[in-house]
């Protein structure tokens, strides 16, 4: 009898701890409906300052004053942003000194069916790596900023960056696999700009279809 008491109270006072902590926001948990009207997580990494003389420097914060003043004393040639957007790393890179951050002054509203480059090839040379934190939070590569990353400047950590023919051969990009179409490649003559438009996984004449092929899987489960 006493030890059912015992076990009662134990599992009383746990509840109570649980709603204690939760009231007092020491809860991290999040569900998916909770998630999606949190603001998106950007984290500041760093600021890498490459001069024009080749000479380079990393800032974990900085202003726009400090960068006007760093161009005065040494001509910047460039700056890349790092940081995390939920939980993903990428880069912003800039020639015009803009340091705005975060990137954007809005949500990222996840699109109905993800659609992203998923690999791409520079004249048959795997270059993905490289390039995938370059495609930023809207998955364009920046090409609805004033000043939009050019391939070129994508591929500026490349160790063989110097010995990259930008001007001819081609430009192959492959997608995430699509729910009717599967993969799409898509293949730009060199010299071409960064561009990725994130809403084309499914033509929206195409919707009902997906509806239909996901009726007919779980009537057949």
């Amino acid at each position: 009898m006493w030890f059912l008491y015992g076990v009662s109270t134990v599992w009383v006072l746990s509840l109570l701890t649980v709603k204690l902590y939760n009231l007092l926001g020491a809860s991290t948990y999040k569900t998916l409906d909770s998630h999606s009207t949190d603001d998106d997580d950007y984290i500041l990494l760093c600021y890498v300052i490459t001069y024009e003389d080749g000479e380079e420097e990393i800032l974990v914060e900085a202003t726009e004053e400090d960068i006007q003043e760093k161009d005065e004393l040494s001509k910047i040639d460039h700056i890349v942003i790092k940081y995390m957007f939920n939980g993903k790393l990428m880069k912003y890179i800039t020639r015009n000194l803009d340091i705005q951050f975060p990137i954007y002054n809005f949500n990222i509203e996840p699109t109905a069916f993800p659609y992203y480059p998923d690999i791409m090839f520079l004249n048959n040379v795997d270059v993905t790596d490289y390039l995938r934190p370059f495609l930023g939070p809207l998955c364009n590569f920046y090409s609805d900023r004033e000043e939009p990353v050019t391939l070129r400047d994508a591929l500026i950590d490349h160790p063989g960056v110097e010995n990259i023919d930008f001007e001819s051969g081609t430009f192959q990009i492959i997608s995430n696999k699509t729910p009717l179409n599967g993969r799409k490649s898509f293949i730009k003559e060199l010299p071409c700009c960064l561009t990725w438009k994130r809403h084309a996984a499914v033509d929206p004449r195409d919707e009902a279809k997906i509806g239909e092929e996901r009726l007919k899987r779980v009537k057949y489960l």
